[in-house]
């Protein structure tokens, strides 16, 4: 199902914006959704996300880039010394690769969470009949 609802700032760093559309002003917006509820067109509806999905989605979008970003410093910082290479230089650029496969990674999970519908959203219930 499509439902229409209004965009939040938790939709900025949402892996599933993709299935999403932004309707006329911006504020509005298309998100398809699982009918378990076997809702209408006109029905005003409760939508859910999982929370053990949240959960996993806040983790891979927040805190994996920046684990990344600090492995990938400190790897950097003792590979430093093994190379004979300015340690800031080795951290500073061994952090940026990191931090950068992290995001080419997240692209790739993103793609197979939504292949396996575990970030798409669901009618739970229907609020109000259309």
């Amino acid at each position: 199902a499509w439902v229409v609802t209004k965009r939040s700032e938790l939709c900025e760093a949402c892996a599933s914006q993709g299935a999403c559309k932004v309707l006329g002003g911006g504020k509005e917006m298309e998100v398809e959704a699982i009918n378990a509820a076997q809702a209408r067109p006109g029905d005003q509806v409760l939508l859910t996300l999982e929370d053990q999905s949240l959960v996993k989605l806040s983790f891979l979008v927040y805190l994996f880039p920046i684990l990344a970003l600090l492995v990938g410093a400190a790897l950097g910082q003792k590979l430093a010394s093994f190379f004979t290479i300015n340690p800031e230089m080795a951290s500073f650029g061994l952090g940026a690769i990191a931090f950068g496969l992290a995001f080419v990674l997240l692209k790739f999970k993103d793609r197979k969470l939504e292949r396996t519908g575990q970030t798409i959203p669901k009618v739970a219930r229907i609020i109000k009949e259309g």
